[in-house]
């Protein structure tokens, strides 16, 4: 208890939420402007105009009081209709999400399963496009955070377009800020994410960004709550057509105030590095990456050692050392291990969730030289 007690307060690795800078948090405690007012319009617009080249689109984001789930939804309702037919890319908990999503507003859905930890082909994709007659959408991840694997979308995007025209989807609500996005060049119709992944917000917020050409093929479902052309006509002005979570616009307008003072490609260098050095860890420390062939910069997913109980690993670093590390969910749980470096996360954050993680796998009765993996991180930020 009490080394316990000389620890900084609880540590979050999860990839989502994720770590909230101070500014921000200060930001978020704002209480004197009323969200009905040009001063705050002022602010809801600055956010939208600086949401869009994280995008990498010219056109405005739109800004919905939810969670990420609640922007997939929007989409998914706003360009379908039922009976439609739609591919669902699923190669874990998020994809499955677009499956469930699809199925349940009625589509004709035909689901490319991958296996957890890989990525699609785009050959995949389209050999499920060719078994439909009329492909209205194909909804995807960028990451799927469940396994830690990234799905190349610029690549995957390029190749499909060769052969495909219709709407493409991408939930990249744990990609953002680690992975590039250019929703335009790489004809994308239409990208989710949500507050708290990269944007280091807590969670409430969700952002959904469609093409021009998407806008022009909204469907006719009916809609109410998450009605994104109203949002959209609204929030040209700075205008929600429902009542703003205010405190999350003070703490987004902040965040991104700091994401581009300090310059969007910088930031994603940072991720790729911290990924890039938690990947060089994990080796050092004998333990086997999951997501072999398509490793993410959002979070490192670290297969638990045979003989070491993944469920109480995660026990001892959250009650032991304070550190939030994420499990594997489903056919995964206790299998794995998600270390997240997204968001407003140091190199020292990094160093100092390798160093518990050593500590407690050793006390969990792994055999490993403790500080390798400290050492193998540090060479790998400073190379």
């Amino acid at each position: 208890m009490f080394e316990r007690a000389l620890f900084t307060p609880n540590r979050l690795f999860c990839p989502g939420p994720t770590p909230v800078p101070k500014e921000v948090i200060q930001a978020s405690t704002e209480t004197s402007i009323y969200h009905r007012s040009d001063e705050f319009y002022k602010v809801f617009r600055r956010c939208t105009d600086r949401l869009a080249p994280i995008f990498g689109t010219r056109t405005s984001p739109v800004i919905l009081t939810a969670s990420g789930s609640g922007a997939m939804e929007a989409v998914l309702v706003s360009l379908t209709d039922v009976d439609d037919e739609v591919v669902v890319v699923n190669g874990g908990k998020f994809g499955e999400r677009w499956e469930k999503l699809a199925k349940t507003y009625q589509c004709r859905t035909e689901v490319v399963s991958v296996p957890w930890g890989q990525a699609p082909t785009s050959d995949m994709i389209l050999a499920a496009v060719r078994r439909q007659k009329n492909t209205r959408a194909i909804f995807i991840q960028a990451n799927e955070t469940s396994t830690g694997a990234y799905y190349n979308i610029e690549k995957l995007a390029g190749e499909i377009r060769q052969h495909y025209k219709g709407l493409l989807c991408v939930d990249a609500i744990s990609s953002l800020i680690a992975h590039p996005m250019q929703m335009d060049a790489w004809q994308i119709d239409a990208v989710v994410s949500g507050s708290q992944k990269g944007f280091g917000l807590p969670p409430g917020l969700a952002f959904a960004a469609l093409s021009d050409r998407a806008w022009g093929q909204l469907s006719n479902r009916p809609r109410f709550y998450f009605d994104l052309e109203k949002e959209r006509k609204g929030q040209a002005d700075g205008r929600s057509a429902w009542t703003p979570a205010a405190s999350l616009i003070f703490a987004l307008d902040a965040a991104l105030h700091i994401l581009h003072e300090a310059g969007i490609d910088k930031v994603l260098k940072h991720h790729a590095d911290l990924a890039k050095a938690a990947r060089a860890a994990t080796t050092a420390m004998g333990l086997e990456l999951f997501a072999v062939t398509a490793p993410s910069n959002t979070l490192t997913a670290i297969t638990v050692p045979s003989g070491v109980d993944g469920q109480r690993l995660l026990k001892r670093l959250r009650h032991r050392f304070g550190m939030f590390f994420a499990g594997g969910q489903d056919e995964l749980k206790g299998k794995i291990v998600r270390f997240s470096h997204l968001g407003f996360v140091s190199r020292f954050d990094l160093l100092d969730g390798i160093a518990a993680l050593e500590f407690a796998l050793k006390e969990e009765g792994f055999h490993l030289d403790v500080g390798n993996g400290v050492k193998a991180a540090m060479q790998s930020l400073v190379s």
